[in-house]
């Protein structure tokens, strides 16, 4: 089973209820892979999804229920790595979680964090790889394939 991390931006745009996303939840919650996280990922989540411009559009109720069964149903991994560097130092904890819950892919919608070529070579040596929301679903599907 993959082993995800889901950058914090892929959660907002689920919680936006995003079209493109909303199938990750689904497939999270029908367990089609394994949900890495931290408590450094759980807090992020939490401060971000209240920022002003974005709580008036997410509803309250669904945003906790999704950090509920975060807690509940994610391996949460303790820090303790120092991640590669990259260019912006908000995104060690993603690399962190990432590199300490030994998961296959970080998915996240930050494009330069997939753009940065050093990073990707620094990650790949973890066996990390840097994926957007259609690379994980592509390979969900190529799982499915495998199973037929």
């Amino acid at each position: 089973m993959l082993r995800i991390v889901l950058d914090t931006n892929i959660w907002i745009r689920i919680l936006l209820r995003g079209r493109v996303t909303l199938p990750i939840l689904s497939f999270w919650q029908g367990n089609r892979f394994q949900l890495i996280t931290s408590q450094a990922l759980l807090d992020e989540y939490n401060i971000v999804r209240q920022r002003p411009r974005l709580h008036k559009l997410i509803d309250p109720a669904q945003a906790e229920k999704l950090h509920r069964q975060m807690r509940s149903r994610a391996e949460i991994v303790e820090l303790m790595t120092i991640p590669p560097r990259c260019r912006d130092p908000k995104d060690h904890p993603v690399l962190a979680t990432a590199i300490d819950g030994r998961a296959n892919a970080i998915v996240t919608g930050d494009d330069d964090l997939r753009a940065d070529n050093e990073l990707r070579l620094a990650m790949a040596a973890y066996g990390i790889e840097l994926w957007g929301v259609q690379s994980l679903l592509d390979a969900l599907e190529s799982n499915d394939m495998d199973t037929l």
